[in-house]
């Protein structure tokens, strides 16, 4: 069993205003979920993306906007939205206080920008 705490979990900044936390990563010794703590100050968005695997967002704190494809929803906390695989999309703070988030999908999950490239955050390793 692996203990992750709070106090020894550093987060990685991102640009646009992000920073991860990898809690459940192969560096961690998970080898079938990834779960992963998302932050975003106001104003920070993650550009468009797509996984290959499905992931899901479960937003803690803040407000988030969601858009993939046509559709556009803002995320409260508790609220979760379910990105299949290969979707296009992206998340904006909308709101004036910072938002915090888990991402949860499958251990080995790959990154890729909006021009097909392959992205490796530190945080999900």
């Amino acid at each position: 069993m692996q203990i992750v705490r709070a106090r020894d979990a550093r987060a990685i900044e991102t640009p646009n205003g992000n920073s991860g936390v990898g809690l459940a990563t192969p560096d961690r010794g998970a080898h079938e979920v990834s779960v992963v703590r998302q932050r975003q100050t106001p104003g920070g968005f993650n550009p468009v993306h797509t996984h290959d695997r499905d992931e899901v967002m479960v937003l803690l704190a803040g407000a988030v906007t969601v858009a993939a494809g046509d559709t556009r929803a803002v995320l409260g906390p508790g609220d979760a939205a379910i990105v299949p695989a290969g979707t296009p999309h992206r998340v904006d703070n909308a709101g004036d206080t910072d938002a915090e988030w888990l991402i949860v999908s499958a251990a080995g999950v790959r990154f890729y920008r909006e021009d097909g490239e392959e992205a490796h955050p530190d945080w999900s390793r």
